[in-house]
């Protein structure tokens, strides 16, 4: 026998065991967790072509050849990333959240409150006294709006028959006064003679806003005492 053929016959052995080895370890893979990577080593006569695995603390003979190999390669390069799968389907709902706190009621500030009419048309100058009750739990702050017929504010201007001459009291403009948590505010004023309807330097309507909830009411004297109907403007 020549020694290519020799060598052929060496290389084709050498296949054949591999592949016998690899389908051995493919069948435990199979039936048990995956060992390790590991090297077989194996002796080779290259003059009969013969090959015979071995361990590697073995050393072959003098007329063999060591080789070895691994039976696991090296980790290929990570391919590339898929495409993206469909929906799942949708989940069950969920349970039902806790109750959330109660929030601030369409009612909430600012309160507003309107007397009217604040006038009587009497032919003289009538004294009314006008109560604003703080019902809530903190300092209320608030104006007092004495307004003509063309809601022009009238607080600081002259009471019409007044004598001596007297003046509306309220706020002006952005101005506010404050008061304490169930305090009472009282404000004596004089309304004015005349017809609120033709004069708008007479009050006609009296408007208290708050930042607190409050209770408004008024009270002419003149002529006895007498109850203005004041109302909260709805929200």
């Amino acid at each position: 026998m020549s020694a290519v053929a020799v060598r052929r016959t060496g290389v084709a052995c050498l296949g054949l065991v591999a592949i016998v080895v690899l389908v051995a370890l493919a069948r435990v893979t199979a039936s048990a967790p995956p060992p390790p990577p590991v090297v077989l080593e194996a002796c080779i006569n290259p003059g009969n072509g013969n090959m015979r695995l071995i361990a590697a603390t073995i050393p072959c003979h003098s007329n063999e050849t060591r080789v070895n190999w691994n039976v696991e390669g090296p980790a290929g390069p990570i391919g590339p990333i898929g495409p993206i799968g469909p929906a799942g389907p949708q989940g069950a709902a969920g349970a039902d959240g806790a109750n959330g706190a109660d929030g601030v009621s369409a009612g909430g500030p600012p309160y507003i409150w309107v007397c009217t009419p604040a006038s009587l048309d009497y032919g003289a100058t009538t004294v009314a006294d006008l109560h604003i009750f703080n019902g809530g739990t903190a300092t209320a702050t608030l104006s007092s709006h004495f307004l003509a017929k063309n809601g022009t504010n009238l607080a600081g201007g002259a009471i019409p028959t007044s004598s001596p001459t007297a003046y509306y009291p309220g706020e002006t403009g952005t101005n506010t006064v404050t008061l304490a948590s169930k305090n009472t505010l009282t404000v004596q004023f004089q309304s004015g003679g005349g017809y609120a309807a033709t004069d708008n330097n007479l009050v006609a309507s009296i408007e208290v806003t708050s930042d607190q909830p409050i209770v408004v009411g008024m009270q002419p004297t003149g002529g006895g005492p007498q109850l203005v109907p004041c109302s909260a403007l709805p929200r």
